[in-house]
Protein backbone atom coordinates (compact mmCIF):
# COMPACT_ATOMS: atom_id res chain seq x y z
CA UNK A 1 0.00 0.00 0.00
CA UNK A 2 1.15 3.35 -0.82
CA UNK A 3 1.76 5.83 2.21
CA UNK A 4 -0.80 8.07 2.86
CA UNK A 5 1.57 10.97 2.06
CA UNK A 6 1.97 10.16 -1.67
CA UNK A 7 -1.59 9.03 -1.62
CA UNK A 8 -2.68 12.84 -0.79
CA UNK A 9 -0.17 14.00 -2.98
CA UNK A 10 -1.58 12.05 -6.23
CA UNK A 11 -5.22 13.75 -4.76
CA UNK A 12 -3.96 17.16 -4.85
CA UNK A 13 -1.65 16.89 -8.30
CA UNK A 14 -4.96 15.21 -10.15
CA UNK A 15 -7.70 17.38 -8.34
CA UNK A 16 -5.90 20.67 -7.78
CA UNK A 17 -2.93 20.64 -10.32
CA UNK A 18 -4.81 19.18 -13.13
CA UNK A 19 -2.25 16.76 -13.83
CA UNK A 20 -3.07 13.59 -15.94
CA UNK A 21 -2.36 10.29 -14.79
CA UNK A 22 0.65 9.43 -16.89
CA UNK A 23 2.16 12.48 -15.46
CA UNK A 24 1.66 12.44 -11.90
CA UNK A 25 3.14 8.33 -12.37
CA UNK A 26 6.16 9.53 -14.02
CA UNK A 27 6.81 12.72 -11.44
CA UNK A 28 6.33 10.20 -8.89
CA UNK A 29 7.72 7.61 -10.31
CA UNK A 30 5.02 5.29 -9.86
CA UNK A 31 2.60 2.79 -11.70
CA UNK A 32 0.03 4.46 -13.65
CA UNK A 33 -2.29 2.03 -12.51
CA UNK A 34 -1.34 2.61 -9.32
CA UNK A 35 -1.95 6.19 -10.09
CA UNK A 36 -6.02 5.40 -11.37
CA UNK A 37 -6.79 3.34 -8.54
CA UNK A 38 -6.19 6.47 -5.54
CA UNK A 39 -7.85 8.61 -8.03
CA UNK A 40 -11.02 6.50 -8.50
CA UNK A 41 -11.62 6.00 -4.71
CA UNK A 42 -10.79 9.72 -3.73
CA UNK A 43 -9.77 9.16 -0.47
CA UNK A 44 -6.80 8.09 1.59
CA UNK A 45 -6.34 5.37 3.18
CA UNK A 46 -4.29 5.33 5.92
CA UNK A 47 -2.01 1.78 6.90
CA UNK A 48 -1.67 0.82 10.58
CA UNK A 49 0.27 2.99 12.65
CA UNK A 50 4.16 2.56 12.66
CA UNK A 51 5.58 1.23 16.14
CA UNK A 52 6.12 3.20 18.01
CA UNK A 53 10.09 4.60 17.94
CA UNK A 54 12.45 3.68 20.55
CA UNK A 55 12.72 6.37 23.35
CA UNK A 56 15.27 8.68 24.16
CA UNK A 57 17.06 8.24 27.83
CA UNK A 58 17.04 12.11 27.32
CA UNK A 59 13.14 12.26 27.04
CA UNK A 60 11.86 12.54 30.31
CA UNK A 61 14.12 15.82 30.45
CA UNK A 62 13.27 17.55 27.44
CA UNK A 63 11.37 20.06 28.89
CA UNK A 64 14.11 21.39 31.31
CA UNK A 65 16.60 20.97 28.53
CA UNK A 66 14.27 23.58 26.89
CA UNK A 67 13.62 25.87 29.80
CA UNK A 68 17.44 26.32 30.41
CA UNK A 69 18.22 27.12 26.90
CA UNK A 70 15.25 29.25 26.92
CA UNK A 71 16.55 31.18 29.91
CA UNK A 72 20.49 31.11 28.78
CA UNK A 73 20.69 30.43 24.97
CA UNK A 74 24.45 29.95 25.07
CA UNK A 75 24.54 27.65 28.21
CA UNK A 76 27.05 24.66 27.06
CA UNK A 77 26.11 21.17 27.31
CA UNK A 78 28.64 20.71 29.97
CA UNK A 79 26.49 23.00 32.01
CA UNK A 80 23.86 21.63 31.34
CA UNK A 81 24.80 17.98 32.12
CA UNK A 82 25.43 19.13 35.58
CA UNK A 83 22.01 20.44 36.62
CA UNK A 84 20.45 17.26 34.61
CA UNK A 85 22.52 15.02 36.71
CA UNK A 86 21.10 16.65 40.41
CA UNK A 87 17.69 15.73 38.95
CA UNK A 88 18.68 11.98 38.07
CA UNK A 89 19.56 12.13 34.51
CA UNK A 90 21.12 8.46 34.11
CA UNK A 91 22.40 9.36 30.15
CA UNK A 92 25.50 10.62 28.70
CA UNK A 93 26.25 13.70 26.83
CA UNK A 94 26.43 12.71 23.54
CA UNK A 95 22.72 12.37 23.13
CA UNK A 96 22.30 15.29 25.08
CA UNK A 97 24.86 17.19 22.76
CA UNK A 98 22.65 15.97 20.00
CA UNK A 99 19.12 17.43 20.93
CA UNK A 100 20.58 20.95 21.92
CA UNK A 101 22.12 21.65 18.80
CA UNK A 102 18.55 20.57 17.06
CA UNK A 103 16.77 22.93 19.25
CA UNK A 104 19.26 25.56 20.11
CA UNK A 105 18.01 28.99 19.39
CA UNK A 106 19.30 31.12 16.54
CA UNK A 107 21.27 34.37 17.23
CA UNK A 108 18.72 37.47 17.76
CA UNK A 109 20.53 39.30 15.18
CA UNK A 110 19.02 37.20 11.73
CA UNK A 111 18.41 39.01 8.29
CA UNK A 112 14.80 36.60 6.91
CA UNK A 113 13.60 37.10 3.14
CA UNK A 114 9.88 38.48 2.78
CA UNK A 115 8.19 35.63 1.80
CA UNK A 116 5.67 36.62 -0.94
CA UNK A 117 2.77 34.93 -1.94
CA UNK A 118 0.26 34.89 -4.92
CA UNK A 119 -3.78 34.94 -4.59
CA UNK A 120 -4.64 31.59 -3.95
CA UNK A 121 -1.66 30.53 -3.29
CA UNK A 122 -1.49 30.17 0.63
CA UNK A 123 -2.65 29.96 3.90
CA UNK A 124 -1.35 29.92 7.74
CA UNK A 125 -3.00 27.88 10.73
CA UNK A 126 -2.23 28.15 14.21
CA UNK A 127 -3.73 27.58 17.69
CA UNK A 128 -3.66 30.64 20.50
CA UNK A 129 -4.02 29.66 23.95
CA UNK A 130 -6.00 31.96 26.82
CA UNK A 131 -5.85 30.05 30.00
CA UNK A 132 -8.88 29.03 32.35
CA UNK A 133 -10.86 31.44 31.51
CA UNK A 134 -14.53 30.17 33.37
CA UNK A 135 -12.63 28.72 36.38
CA UNK A 136 -13.54 24.99 35.67
CA UNK A 137 -10.27 23.58 34.54
CA UNK A 138 -11.31 23.93 30.97
CA UNK A 139 -8.53 25.84 28.85
CA UNK A 140 -10.00 28.21 26.46
CA UNK A 141 -7.92 28.21 22.63
CA UNK A 142 -8.57 30.05 19.31
CA UNK A 143 -7.91 28.36 16.03
CA UNK A 144 -6.71 31.26 13.17
CA UNK A 145 -6.76 31.10 9.72
CA UNK A 146 -5.08 33.95 7.52
CA UNK A 147 -4.83 33.83 4.05
CA UNK A 148 -1.46 34.77 2.52
CA UNK A 149 -2.16 37.73 0.15
CA UNK A 150 -5.34 39.03 1.20
CA UNK A 151 -4.47 38.99 4.75
CA UNK A 152 -8.43 37.91 5.03
CA UNK A 153 -9.04 36.06 8.87
CA UNK A 154 -11.03 33.64 10.03
CA UNK A 155 -10.76 32.63 14.07
CA UNK A 156 -13.09 30.43 16.45
CA UNK A 157 -12.64 30.13 19.82
CA UNK A 158 -13.03 26.54 21.27
CA UNK A 159 -12.27 24.01 24.37
CA UNK A 160 -10.43 21.66 22.72
CA UNK A 161 -6.69 21.24 20.17
CA UNK A 162 -7.70 17.65 19.30
CA UNK A 163 -7.43 17.15 15.62
CA UNK A 164 -11.49 16.51 15.43
CA UNK A 165 -11.82 19.80 16.49
CA UNK A 166 -8.83 21.52 14.33
CA UNK A 167 -10.91 20.12 10.90
CA UNK A 168 -13.96 21.29 12.16
CA UNK A 169 -12.38 24.22 12.27
CA UNK A 170 -10.59 23.81 9.34
CA UNK A 171 -14.13 23.29 7.44
CA UNK A 172 -15.83 26.10 8.78
CA UNK A 173 -12.53 28.32 7.71
CA UNK A 174 -12.73 26.96 4.07
CA UNK A 175 -16.63 27.61 3.53
CA UNK A 176 -16.04 31.19 5.14
CA UNK A 177 -13.65 31.81 2.58
CA UNK A 178 -15.30 30.35 -0.18
CA UNK A 179 -12.45 28.00 -1.49
CA UNK A 180 -9.74 26.76 -1.04
CA UNK A 181 -5.59 27.72 -1.37
CA UNK A 182 -3.40 25.28 -2.57
CA UNK A 183 -0.92 25.29 0.50
CA UNK A 184 -1.65 25.53 4.48
CA UNK A 185 1.27 26.19 6.16
CA UNK A 186 1.21 24.91 9.82
CA UNK A 187 3.80 25.03 13.46
CA UNK A 188 4.91 22.35 15.30
CA UNK A 189 1.02 21.23 16.29
CA UNK A 190 0.74 17.24 17.49
CA UNK A 191 -2.60 16.85 16.26
CA UNK A 192 -0.36 17.28 12.29
CA UNK A 193 2.91 16.20 13.28
CA UNK A 194 3.40 12.41 14.21
CA UNK A 195 7.23 12.99 14.72
CA UNK A 196 9.98 15.21 13.26
CA UNK A 197 14.15 14.91 14.21
CA UNK A 198 15.26 18.16 12.58
CA UNK A 199 14.16 19.04 9.10
CA UNK A 200 12.60 15.24 8.71
CA UNK A 201 8.99 15.37 9.55
CA UNK A 202 6.02 13.03 9.32
CA UNK A 203 2.37 13.94 9.54
CA UNK A 204 -0.16 12.24 11.55
CA UNK A 205 -2.70 9.96 9.41
CA UNK A 206 -5.35 11.31 10.70
CA UNK A 207 -4.34 14.86 9.14
CA UNK A 208 -3.11 13.16 5.69
CA UNK A 209 -6.61 11.86 4.86
CA UNK A 210 -7.77 15.27 5.37
CA UNK A 211 -5.43 16.62 3.17
CA UNK A 212 -6.16 13.77 0.40
CA UNK A 213 -9.77 14.84 0.67
CA UNK A 214 -9.42 18.62 0.48
CA UNK A 215 -6.40 18.00 -2.26
CA UNK A 216 -4.22 20.42 -0.61
CA UNK A 217 -0.55 20.75 0.11
CA UNK A 218 0.74 20.81 4.06
CA UNK A 219 3.65 22.88 4.27
CA UNK A 220 5.59 22.30 8.41
CA UNK A 221 7.61 25.50 8.87
CA UNK A 222 10.76 25.14 10.54
CA UNK A 223 11.36 25.45 14.47
CA UNK A 224 11.77 29.20 16.02
CA UNK A 225 11.15 30.49 12.39
CA UNK A 226 8.55 33.02 13.27
CA UNK A 227 8.88 34.35 9.39
CA UNK A 228 7.55 31.80 7.98
CA UNK A 229 4.70 31.74 9.59
CA UNK A 230 4.39 35.17 10.78
CA UNK A 231 0.83 36.27 9.12
CA UNK A 232 -0.87 34.06 11.35
CA UNK A 233 1.29 34.62 14.48
CA UNK A 234 -0.06 38.14 13.36
CA UNK A 235 -3.05 37.43 13.92
CA UNK A 236 -3.07 36.11 16.96
CA UNK A 237 -1.52 39.16 18.53
CA UNK A 238 -4.54 40.67 17.15
CA UNK A 239 -6.95 38.51 18.92
CA UNK A 240 -5.33 38.58 22.32
CA UNK A 241 -4.29 42.59 22.43
CA UNK A 242 -7.16 44.24 20.20
CA UNK A 243 -10.22 41.70 21.00
CA UNK A 244 -9.82 40.02 24.38
CA UNK A 245 -9.16 43.14 26.73
CA UNK A 246 -11.70 44.53 28.83
CA UNK A 247 -14.78 41.81 27.70
CA UNK A 248 -16.48 39.65 29.51
CA UNK A 249 -18.17 36.22 28.52
CA UNK A 250 -21.05 33.65 30.16
CA UNK A 251 -19.77 30.75 28.35
CA UNK A 252 -17.38 29.78 25.05
CA UNK A 253 -20.66 30.71 22.52
CA UNK A 254 -20.78 34.41 23.92
CA UNK A 255 -17.07 34.13 23.46
CA UNK A 256 -17.53 33.00 19.55
CA UNK A 257 -21.01 35.83 18.98
CA UNK A 258 -18.36 38.79 20.18
CA UNK A 259 -15.66 37.24 18.38
CA UNK A 260 -17.33 36.98 14.94
CA UNK A 261 -18.58 40.24 15.40
CA UNK A 262 -14.90 41.80 16.03
CA UNK A 263 -13.94 39.80 13.42
CA UNK A 264 -16.59 40.85 10.50
CA UNK A 265 -17.27 44.60 11.56
CA UNK A 266 -12.99 45.81 12.85
CA UNK A 267 -10.60 42.39 11.98
CA UNK A 268 -11.40 42.75 8.35
CA UNK A 269 -12.36 46.01 7.52
CA UNK A 270 -9.30 47.59 9.34
CA UNK A 271 -6.79 49.02 6.83
CA UNK A 272 -4.14 46.43 7.20
CA UNK A 273 -0.62 47.49 8.75
CA UNK A 274 1.71 45.83 6.48
CA UNK A 275 -0.08 45.70 2.80
CA UNK A 276 -1.81 48.99 3.68
CA UNK A 277 -5.16 47.55 2.24
CA UNK A 278 -8.12 47.02 3.75
CA UNK A 279 -8.26 42.72 3.68
CA UNK A 280 -12.05 42.26 2.79
CA UNK A 281 -12.04 44.36 -0.69
CA UNK A 282 -8.53 42.02 -0.79
CA UNK A 283 -10.82 38.65 -0.55
CA UNK A 284 -12.81 40.22 -3.68
CA UNK A 285 -9.95 39.52 -5.86
CA UNK A 286 -8.41 36.57 -4.37
CA UNK A 287 -11.66 34.40 -4.27
CA UNK A 288 -11.75 34.06 -7.53
CA UNK A 289 -8.81 32.25 -8.06
CA UNK A 290 -8.95 29.78 -4.64
CA UNK A 291 -9.94 25.90 -6.05
CA UNK A 292 -13.39 25.44 -5.06
CA UNK A 293 -14.64 23.07 -2.18
CA UNK A 294 -15.64 19.63 -2.74
CA UNK A 295 -19.66 19.06 -2.42
CA UNK A 296 -19.37 16.06 0.14
CA UNK A 297 -18.73 17.45 3.93
CA UNK A 298 -15.53 15.33 5.16
CA UNK A 299 -16.88 13.69 8.57
CA UNK A 300 -14.81 15.39 11.30
CA UNK A 301 -16.97 13.79 14.20
CA UNK A 302 -14.69 12.54 17.52
CA UNK A 303 -15.19 8.87 16.79
CA UNK A 304 -14.90 5.94 19.56
CA UNK A 305 -16.37 2.57 19.70
CA UNK A 306 -16.68 0.95 23.19
CA UNK A 307 -18.54 -1.73 25.73
CA UNK A 308 -21.69 -0.19 27.47
CA UNK A 309 -20.72 -1.21 31.11
CA UNK A 310 -22.97 -2.94 33.90
CA UNK A 311 -23.68 0.67 34.96
CA UNK A 312 -25.35 1.60 31.30
CA UNK A 313 -22.60 4.24 30.61
CA UNK A 314 -20.34 4.54 27.81
CA UNK A 315 -17.21 6.43 28.95
CA UNK A 316 -15.56 9.67 26.53
CA UNK A 317 -13.00 12.24 27.28
CA UNK A 318 -12.59 11.47 31.21
CA UNK A 319 -16.79 11.40 31.24
CA UNK A 320 -19.58 8.85 31.65
CA UNK A 321 -22.46 8.90 29.52
CA UNK A 322 -25.96 7.20 30.19
CA UNK A 323 -27.71 4.85 27.57
CA UNK A 324 -30.68 2.71 27.68
CA UNK A 325 -29.64 -0.33 30.54
CA UNK A 326 -31.19 -2.86 28.10
CA UNK A 327 -27.67 -2.11 26.09
CA UNK A 328 -25.09 -3.13 29.03
CA UNK A 329 -22.61 -5.37 27.32
CA UNK A 330 -23.44 -4.31 23.46
CA UNK A 331 -20.33 -2.83 21.70
CA UNK A 332 -21.70 0.89 20.61
CA UNK A 333 -20.29 3.81 18.53
CA UNK A 334 -19.98 7.36 19.88
CA UNK A 335 -20.06 10.29 17.89
CA UNK A 336 -19.63 13.80 19.29
CA UNK A 337 -18.91 17.33 17.74
CA UNK A 338 -18.72 20.63 19.70
CA UNK A 339 -22.43 20.37 20.96
CA UNK A 340 -23.36 16.65 21.39
CA UNK A 341 -22.57 13.02 22.23
CA UNK A 342 -24.39 10.52 20.55
CA UNK A 343 -24.53 6.60 21.24
CA UNK A 344 -25.33 4.32 18.15
CA UNK A 345 -26.03 1.36 17.88
CA UNK A 346 -25.31 -0.08 14.20
CA UNK A 347 -26.98 3.04 12.05
CA UNK A 348 -29.73 3.80 15.22
CA UNK A 349 -29.04 6.70 17.28
CA UNK A 350 -29.78 5.30 21.05
CA UNK A 351 -28.20 8.40 23.06
CA UNK A 352 -27.71 12.01 22.98
CA UNK A 353 -26.29 14.32 25.39
CA UNK A 354 -24.88 18.04 25.66
CA UNK A 355 -21.54 17.33 25.54
CA UNK A 356 -19.13 17.98 28.96
CA UNK A 357 -16.11 19.63 28.67
CA UNK A 358 -14.85 19.04 32.40
CA UNK A 359 -13.77 16.59 34.18
CA UNK A 360 -14.89 13.04 35.93
CA UNK A 361 -18.68 14.04 35.02
CA UNK A 362 -21.62 11.35 35.14
CA UNK A 363 -23.77 13.13 32.12
CA UNK A 364 -27.07 10.72 32.55
CA UNK A 365 -31.13 10.71 31.81
CA UNK A 366 -33.94 9.26 34.16
CA UNK A 367 -35.30 7.76 30.52
CA UNK A 368 -32.51 5.74 30.49
CA UNK A 369 -33.23 3.77 33.90
CA UNK A 370 -37.16 3.13 33.07
CA UNK A 371 -37.98 -0.32 32.98
CA UNK A 372 -34.93 -1.27 35.33
CA UNK A 373 -36.58 -2.13 38.61
CA UNK A 374 -38.65 -4.39 36.92
CA UNK A 375 -35.96 -7.14 37.32
CA UNK A 376 -34.52 -5.97 40.50
CA UNK A 377 -35.61 -8.28 43.85
CA UNK A 378 -39.42 -8.08 45.06
CA UNK A 379 -40.32 -7.02 41.41
CA UNK A 380 -42.88 -8.80 39.04
CA UNK A 381 -41.10 -11.56 37.50
CA UNK A 382 -43.36 -11.75 34.71
CA UNK A 383 -42.64 -8.12 33.47
CA UNK A 384 -40.34 -8.80 31.00
CA UNK A 385 -42.89 -11.25 29.54
CA UNK A 386 -45.95 -8.47 29.94
CA UNK A 387 -43.59 -5.77 28.06
CA UNK A 388 -43.16 -7.63 24.86
CA UNK A 389 -47.18 -9.00 24.89
CA UNK A 390 -47.99 -5.38 24.74
CA UNK A 391 -45.94 -4.56 21.58
CA UNK A 392 -48.97 -6.69 19.38
CA UNK A 393 -50.53 -9.74 18.01
CA UNK A 394 -47.09 -11.00 16.39
CA UNK A 395 -44.84 -10.75 19.57
CA UNK A 396 -47.38 -12.80 21.90
CA UNK A 397 -47.52 -15.12 19.24
CA UNK A 398 -43.68 -15.40 19.28
CA UNK A 399 -43.56 -15.87 22.78
CA UNK A 400 -45.81 -18.80 22.72
CA UNK A 401 -43.64 -20.82 20.01
CA UNK A 402 -40.05 -19.89 21.59
CA UNK A 403 -41.75 -21.15 25.07
CA UNK A 404 -42.29 -24.36 22.88
CA UNK A 405 -38.77 -24.24 22.00
CA UNK A 406 -34.98 -25.35 23.58
CA UNK A 407 -33.61 -21.87 23.43
CA UNK A 408 -33.16 -19.71 26.68
CA UNK A 409 -36.08 -18.12 27.22
CA UNK A 410 -33.70 -15.30 29.75
CA UNK A 411 -31.61 -14.77 26.30
CA UNK A 412 -35.01 -14.40 24.21
CA UNK A 413 -36.64 -11.44 26.64
CA UNK A 414 -33.15 -9.54 27.21
CA UNK A 415 -32.45 -9.62 23.59
CA UNK A 416 -36.20 -8.87 22.26
CA UNK A 417 -36.19 -5.49 24.90
CA UNK A 418 -33.17 -4.74 23.57
CA UNK A 419 -33.88 -4.31 20.07
CA UNK A 420 -37.44 -2.43 21.12
CA UNK A 421 -34.88 0.43 22.37
CA UNK A 422 -32.87 0.36 19.98
CA UNK A 423 -35.59 0.12 16.88
CA UNK A 424 -38.60 0.97 18.36
CA UNK A 425 -41.64 -1.19 19.26
CA UNK A 426 -43.72 -0.80 15.90
CA UNK A 427 -40.71 -1.76 13.86
CA UNK A 428 -40.14 -5.03 16.11
CA UNK A 429 -43.37 -6.31 15.88
CA UNK A 430 -44.02 -5.82 12.08
CA UNK A 431 -40.62 -7.53 11.75
CA UNK A 432 -41.42 -10.25 14.17
CA UNK A 433 -44.71 -10.63 12.06
CA UNK A 434 -42.48 -11.25 8.85
CA UNK A 435 -40.78 -13.85 10.52
CA UNK A 436 -43.13 -15.85 11.27
CA UNK A 437 -44.43 -16.07 7.81
CA UNK A 438 -41.12 -17.21 6.83
CA UNK A 439 -41.58 -20.38 10.02
CA UNK A 440 -38.28 -19.21 11.72
CA UNK A 441 -38.01 -17.51 15.09
CA UNK A 442 -34.64 -16.43 17.10
CA UNK A 443 -33.52 -13.05 17.70
CA UNK A 444 -30.76 -13.32 15.62
CA UNK A 445 -32.99 -13.44 12.52
CA UNK A 446 -35.13 -10.81 14.10
CA UNK A 447 -31.91 -8.47 14.52
CA UNK A 448 -30.66 -9.09 10.95
CA UNK A 449 -34.14 -7.73 9.57
CA UNK A 450 -34.08 -4.84 11.57
CA UNK A 451 -30.66 -3.93 10.74
CA UNK A 452 -31.24 -4.07 6.65
CA UNK A 453 -34.47 -2.30 6.86
CA UNK A 454 -32.83 0.63 8.81
CA UNK A 455 -29.64 0.55 6.71
CA UNK A 456 -29.41 3.37 4.56
CA UNK A 457 -29.62 2.43 0.46
CA UNK A 458 -26.53 3.45 -1.49
CA UNK A 459 -27.34 4.62 -5.15
CA UNK A 460 -24.38 3.81 -7.08
CA UNK A 461 -22.98 6.86 -8.92
CA UNK A 462 -23.49 7.34 -11.97
CA UNK A 463 -21.27 5.85 -14.78
CA UNK A 464 -18.80 8.52 -15.97
CA UNK A 465 -18.09 7.92 -19.83
CA UNK A 466 -15.16 10.43 -20.12
CA UNK A 467 -13.52 8.70 -17.21
CA UNK A 468 -10.13 7.01 -18.61
CA UNK A 469 -10.02 3.69 -16.71
CA UNK A 470 -13.66 3.00 -17.90
CA UNK A 471 -12.73 0.57 -21.33
CA UNK A 472 -15.78 -0.58 -23.12
CA UNK A 473 -15.32 -2.97 -25.85
CA UNK A 474 -18.18 -3.69 -28.00
CA UNK A 475 -18.48 -7.36 -29.19
CA UNK A 476 -17.60 -8.08 -32.61
CA UNK A 477 -20.51 -9.60 -34.50
CA UNK A 478 -20.84 -12.74 -36.02
CA UNK A 479 -21.57 -12.12 -39.98
CA UNK A 480 -22.16 -15.89 -40.83
CA UNK A 481 -25.54 -15.04 -39.22
CA UNK A 482 -26.39 -12.63 -41.94
CA UNK A 483 -24.59 -14.90 -44.39
CA UNK A 484 -27.49 -17.69 -43.07
CA UNK A 485 -30.32 -15.33 -43.06
CA UNK A 486 -29.48 -14.13 -46.72
CA UNK A 487 -28.89 -17.79 -48.19
CA UNK A 488 -32.45 -18.77 -46.54
CA UNK A 489 -33.99 -15.85 -48.06
CA UNK A 490 -32.75 -16.98 -51.43
CA UNK A 491 -33.73 -20.16 -51.36
CA UNK A 492 -37.68 -19.19 -50.19
CA UNK A 493 -37.30 -17.09 -53.68
CA UNK A 494 -36.58 -19.81 -55.51
CA UNK A 495 -38.99 -22.64 -54.87
CA UNK A 496 -41.70 -22.76 -56.97
CA UNK A 497 -45.03 -21.15 -55.25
Amino acid sequence: MLEAGTQAEILRLYFSEKLSRREIAKTLSINRKTVGKVIARRRVICSPQQQAARTSILEPYYPQVEKMLEDAPARSAVNMLQHLRRMGYMGGITILREYVRTIRPSPPEEAFFMLNFAKGEAAQVDWGEFGDVFGNGTKVHVFVMVLCWSRMLYLEFTLRETLPTLLRCYERALRFFGGRCREYWHDNMPTVVAERIGRLSRFTQGFLAYVGFHGFHPVLCNKGAGNEKGRVEDGVKLVRHQFWPGRRFTDIDDINRQAFEWRDLFANRREHETTRKVPELMLENERGLLLPLREDPYDTDDLLSCKVSRFFRVRFEGNTYSVPWTLVGKTVTVRADDKQVRVFYGHQRVAQHERCYQKNQDIKKATHEEGLWGIKPGASKNWQHEAIASFGPHARRYLELISAGTRSLRAELRELLFLATVYGHQPLEQVIGELLQTGRVGVSHIERALRLREAPQKAPPPLNLADGNLHFVPPVPNLTTYDALLLEARTEEEEPG
